[in-house]
């Protein structure tokens, strides 16, 4: 017989999301500050490059880890929403439309 505990249940797989997602908010910032303030001169021309790349970034972590958190059922591909989202009662199709449009910008 197969049972899961508390740490196969998708409250504990949300809580570890939203954890993750607020330890990594301070680095986040960390990382605007030294793109926008400490970039040295000779890296001016690809500053701007920087931010857009940490901005997509940024994006992409709050979408997954905290605003939808899609959990994958294999072997059928089936996916369902644990994030934020899903409380205010965003539909699935457009959870899953927002994360593959957030991927689809970083990897042309």
């Amino acid at each position: 017989m197969c049972s899961t505990g508390y740490l196969g249940s998708p409250f504990a797989f949300s809580l570890v999301l939203h954890t993750m997602t607020a330890l990594s908010t301070p680095i986040h910032f960390l990382g605007l500050y030294l793109i926008l303030f400490k970039t040295p001169r000779a890296m001016r021309s690809v500053k701007w490059y920087l931010l857009n790349l940490h901005f997509w970034i940024v994006v992409l972590d709050y979408s997954v880890g905290l605003l939808t958190i899609p959990v994958l059922l294999l072997p059928r591909f089936a996916v369902f929403p644990l994030g934020i989202l899903r409380i205010f009662g965003v539909s699935t199709m457009v959870q899953v439309f927002m994360v593959l449009t957030n991927l689809g910008c970083k990897f042309p």
